[in-house]
């Protein structure tokens, strides 16, 4: 094969609007001559055993370029199937392209450009200006979006997202077959590397554990580790959706030996340096099915109005930054709840004992006490950690039928003053503009075998209501303190819709008859909301409507939250089954009347 044809193939891939091809299209497009196509067929095998040309998925090919240059971070596919790439900030390659990489841009790729990067994946990519003939290189200005003029290419996975992936297996026309993915969380189609050790039959859900094929941008190849059955089979979409999100149903053994060392009782030193609750009535409230009671209630009423005190399980006593626990708590994120199963974020030792609010056990709190005016006005709020000896666990529904009732003691007393206030509190949040999108819970009755066999709907009725009011201005009272006191933590925000969205569901609001103006403005989005309440369509617009809203989301800003109609939000409440409380909690320490030892220093916060 003579030199003047490799020189011509080099030209051709080095060309900035080359995209990879087969062997067949290079030859076509470098007209040769069909004598010569099995010595260009030769050309080319031979430039990939060399190291010089990489095979793409579909036999397709790509010059093989040096690792200098190349920017580094993460590949995210999107439900819409919009394929963006973010780069790792402070890269330098980015900076070397005139990013600021602390802005994080991102890049969106072209299907053909992902290589057999899929969603989550740690990436190493080529990013090229876009060039056209006659101009000079597009240059992108500070108008302009982050990939303006941009062309990027995955050139090599560093670092997978899953150390498994899900797929069916099925017979092909080598004797190992093949497994296919769903495309976006596992390769749409994986070669088998090796024969399975167990007996899997075409159709079975299979786990598979990738395999090095020596160049990342080969088709993707594994091992079969897992038969979980068919996919129609009892509990297998349960356990698929396990293995597909990478959940964890067991605790490693560095967390089960932190357990280990943690005290059932607090110890004397402990309870001294907290306040004490115990002679109060603090109580719980949580649906009849709940294992786990990580907050409660105190409330009084006063000459000016009320103080509540909101009492949150101190889980940041028993899970330390750095700790075993710390760690596997930070990689789960939360807890996952499935139709037949939890998977907590916490071992059930601390969920469902040690930070577990049960009732005539003394327990561990932060707590959030408040002063409320006769008109439901937060006056001012105070924080400290505590310990508690809950006197009653309630279920929404024993806590309704006492506000309905007339039953004396403190515990019924308790339920109905905590109405009182909520109701206020409830009706104000409404009048500022919050939007009411409480919907019914609706659950799933399984029987052994993971088949439904009923569904139970459960009214938000006043019991749950309070508890909501409650807890939202607890949170409500954490943020603003944290963003006074200048508190690095995480906040939980809704920001203002896109006002496209919202015409068009103003639109589809008047084909169901509902009067519509400016729903742009939040008072007449609200009496449309009040419109539409009691309706038959009341669930499908309410639905709509959310869908027409911004997603919330965690942000390391105090940005407001538009759905709840307040500047200042955060997520205090739930510190066993969210990792952001577990972290506001600790960012709360320095501003506790009594606040733990070592919480004054400037990294008391913790992992933020």
């Amino acid at each position: 094969m003579n030199h003047s044809l490799k020189d011509r193939l080099i030209r051709h891939m080095e060309d900035g609007r080359y995209e990879p091809q087969s062997k067949s299209e290079l030859a076509r497009a470098l007209n040769v001559d069909s004598r010569q196509k099995l010595d260009f067929r030769a050309l080319v095998d031979q430039m990939e055993e060399e190291g010089k040309l990489v095979r793409l998925q579909k036999g397709r090919y790509a010059l093989k370029r040096e690792r200098r240059n190349l920017v580094h971070g993460m590949i995210r596919i999107l439900r819409s199937g919009k394929i963006l790439f973010l780069p790792r900030k402070g890269d330098p390659a980015a900076a070397a392209l005139g990013w600021d990489t602390e802005a994080i841009p991102e890049l969106e790729l072209k299907p053909n450009r992902l290589g057999t990067a899929l969603d989550g994946d740690r990436v190493a990519v080529r990013v090229e200006r876009k060039t056209a003939k006659g101009r000079r290189n597009i240059r992108r200005d500070r108008f302009s979006s982050p990939d303006a003029g941009m062309k990027a290419r995955v050139e090599e996975v560093t670092e997978r997202a899953r150390s498994r992936w899900l797929g069916v297996f099925r017979t092909g026309k080598n004797k190992l077959g093949r497994v296919l993915g769903d495309g976006v969380s596992s390769p749409s189609s994986i070669e088998l590397a090796e024969k399975p050790a167990m007996e899997v039959l075409p159709g079975q859900l299979v786990s598979v554990e990738p395999v090095p094929c020596g160049e990342e941008k080969k088709a993707p190849r594994g091992k079969i580790m897992e038969v979980l059955g068919y996919p129609d089979e009892p509990h297998v979409d349960m356990e698929a959706v396990i293995r597909k999100y990478g959940l964890s149903a067991e605790f490693p053994a560095a967390v089960l030996r932190e357990l280990e060392t943690l005290p059932q009782n607090p110890s004397p030193g402990e309870l001294a340096r907290r306040e004490d609750w115990t002679d109060r009535t603090v109580i719980t409230i949580d649906p009849a099915s709940a294992r786990d009671f990580d907050d409660a209630i105190f409330i009084t009423a006063t000459p000016s109005g009320w103080t509540l005190a909101v009492h949150i399980a101190d889980v940041s006593h028993f899970v330390r930054p750095g700790g075993a626990l710390d760690g596997e708590a930070l990689r789960r994120g939360n807890s996952t709840y499935l139709p037949d199963r939890v998977l907590p974020m916490l071992p059930p030792r601390l969920s469902d004992d040690l930070c577990s609010l049960r009732p005539d056990v003394v327990r561990l709190t932060k707590v959030c006490e408040m002063k409320f005016d006769q008109k439901g006005k937060m006056l001012r709020a105070r924080f400290a950690d505590a310990f508690i000896r809950s006197k009653a666990r309630l279920t929404y529904q024993e806590a309704f039928t006492m506000l309905k009732g007339n039953d004396k003691g403190e515990v019924p007393s308790t339920v109905r003053e905590a109405w009182n206030l909520a109701s206020i509190l409830r009706r104000n949040r409404y009048a500022k503009g919050a939007l009411d999108l409480d919907f019914p819970e609706v659950r799933a009755v399984m029987d052994k075998n993971g088949r439904v066999t009923g569904i139970i709907t459960e009214e938000y009725d006043e019991s749950h209501q309070l508890i909501e009011e409650c807890m939202l201005a607890a949170n409500e009272a954490v943020a603003l303190a944290l963003k006074n006191g200048n508190r690095p933590t995480i906040y939980r925000v809704h920001e203002e819709p896109d006002s496209s969205k919202l015409f068009e569901f103003g639109q589809l609001c008047k084909l169901y008859g509902h009067p519509v103006h400016d729903i742009g403005q939040r008072q007449y989005l609200n009496e449309l909301m009040k419109s539409i309440k009691d309706s038959p369509d009341e669930q499908l617009l309410k639905l709509a409507l959310l869908k027409s809203l911004m997603r919330a989301r965690y942000d390391t800003e105090p940005l407001g939250h538009y759905g709840l109609a307040t500047p200042n939000y955060c997520h205090f409440t739930s510190p066993i089954r969210r990792y952001a409380d577990l972290v506001v909690h600790r960012s709360l320490n320095p501003l506790l009347s009594n606040p733990p030892k070592g919480a004054k220093g400037a990294g008391s916060a913790g992992r933020l």
